[in-house]
């Protein structure tokens, strides 16, 4: 989601041409708070009229200091090296000059979004970088405070979690986030290689060892040296293969297969597995001694049925993504289509959500997602049907529809808040009502704040 600074001036068709490819835009037109927007929309980048250059810089400060997890971008009618130095000492993440071209414009956009570092150093409810991460559930957000605060610390961490999940994401933005940014990221996934095959891959070896080697291979170990080493599904690693990690990460040296000398790393491991790896160390099947050591801090990566929430911010991301890479203009998923996505039990998780609102794209006949797309991927056993819905609400009608009296002409912010109270009476908890309208808890408690409204006694 993008915020846009009032409309017009040098900001021209940025908001229709961020509309045209799937990011939702929120224009506040001349005369409105900008921060006042800021403080009950979930926002990634924040677009600013340069024209009023030193107003402009002012708000892009403000904006830096009260809401450090949002992107201000500078946009002016022409950009003089002293301006963009200005700009940049104020704190604007970018300065574009107007009539930007729009493959340009998203790709400096995608470099603002896509820093793992800003978000993650100020604000853990942040894109992160990752759009399998985005979103602002509880779960989701617990995970961006673990990785706010290991990311500066040489250590060693366990990602856990199902599969498809998003475990490589969270290792990836811890990287990312920490000051070992500019440093190599390497991963291995221990399920593939068979044990001489690992060992080879982790440590390389010397010309010579085994028939074959006619040259010294670096490992990964070496190749991650000042950076950071992701093994995932270590849970698969064999015992003896899993007696030499321990002891590189308690000595950080190791031999090279064939090798006699001592080859000395600065690594941080983040390891990740789908298992229960204390099953596996009754079983004998896991060191007890390396799950200690892997484990100094866990991130546990929620499934997406415990964060439902942030289906329609991760679909969006996902859609976003997709015109980007592919030139195309889905514009969003139908509400019917996404009142399906939210009751689904996605056994795949975040990838499987990925992956539907990829192919659903691809064969779209239309700019916005239909149920029709979805029906064959998630009818399955795994689906509940809904009930069928009020005519007028839109809710379910299990027990007596209410009914929300419209007298035309009327104001869209008047009916969206008489609807919101409405249901809210009829569910009882935020989390119910924030279910049934399709929105996310974060944006409920802001539209409930913004009319002053309090709802004593309810529970999240």
């Amino acid at each position: 989601m993008l915020l846009l600074g009032a409309e017009g001036g040098a900001l021209g068709g940025i908001a229709d041409a961020l509309g045209s490819v799937g990011f939702r835009v929120v224009r506040t037109p001349p005369g409105v708070d900008v921060l006042e927007v800021l403080a009950r929309e979930h926002v990634a980048a924040a677009y600013v009229d340069g024209s009023s250059f030193s107003r402009a810089l002012g708000l892009v400060g403000t904006i830096r200091a009260q809401h450090p997890e949002v992107a201000p971008v500078l946009v002016c009618p022409s950009a003089a090296v002293t301006d963009v130095a200005d700009a940049m000492r104020a704190g604007a993440w970018d300065v574009l000059s107007a009539g930007i071209d729009i493959k340009v414009l998203l790709s400096r956009l995608h470099d603002a979004i896509d820093q793992p570092m800003r978000a993650a150093a100020v604000a853990p409810d942040a894109l992160m970088g990752l759009a399998g991460l985005t979103g602002a559930s509880p779960a989701i957000r617990q995970v961006f405070s673990v990785i706010q605060r290991v990311a500066r610390f040489r250590t060693t961490v366990l990602v856990d979690g199902e599969s498809g999940t998003g475990k490589e994401l969270a290792a990836r933005a811890l990287h990312a986030a920490g000051p070992r940014k500019d440093r190599p990221f390497v991963p291995v996934n221990c399920a593939t290689l068979t044990r001489e095959l690992l060992e080879n891959e982790l440590f390389g070896h010397e010309r010579g060892a085994f028939t074959g080697a006619h040259a010294q291979k670096r490992g990964l170990f070496e190749l991650a040296d000042g950076g950071t080493l992701f093994l995932d599904e270590v849970g698969e690693m064999d015992p003896a293969t899993q007696a030499k990690l321990l002891r590189v990460i308690e000595r950080s040296e190791f031999r090279r297969v064939g090798g006699t000398g001592k080859v000395k790393i600065d690594v941080n491991v983040v390891a990740a597995t789908n298992r229960d790896l204390r099953v596996a160390i009754g079983a004998g099947r896991f060191r007890e001694d390396l799950y200690y050591r892997l484990r100094v801090v866990t991130i546990h990566m929620p499934s997406l049925r415990e964060r439902r929430e942030d289906i329609p911010a991760l679909a969006e991301a996902f859609i976003a993504d997709f015109n980007l890479r592919h030139g195309e203009r889905v514009r969003g998923v139908t509400a019917d289509a996404m009142r399906r996505l939210m009751q689904y039990d996605w056994p795949g998780n975040v990838r499987e959500l990925k992956n539907l609102m990829e192919s659903a794209a691809m064969l779209a006949e239309r700019d916005l997602l239909e149920l029709r797309l979805f029906d064959e991927a998630i009818g399955g056993p795994t689906w509940q049907p809904s009930p069928p819905l009020d005519p007028v609400v839109g809710e379910p009608a299990t027990i007596a529809p209410a009914r929300v009296e419209v007298t035309l002409p009327a104001r869209l912010e008047d009916v969206e808040r008489r609807l919101i109270l409405a249901t809210l009476e009829r569910a009882g908890t935020r989390k119910d009502a924030a279910r049934q309208l399709g929105i996310g808890l974060r944006t409920l408690y802001a539209k409930l704040a913004a009319y002053g409204v309090e709802v004593p006694g309810d529970r999240p």
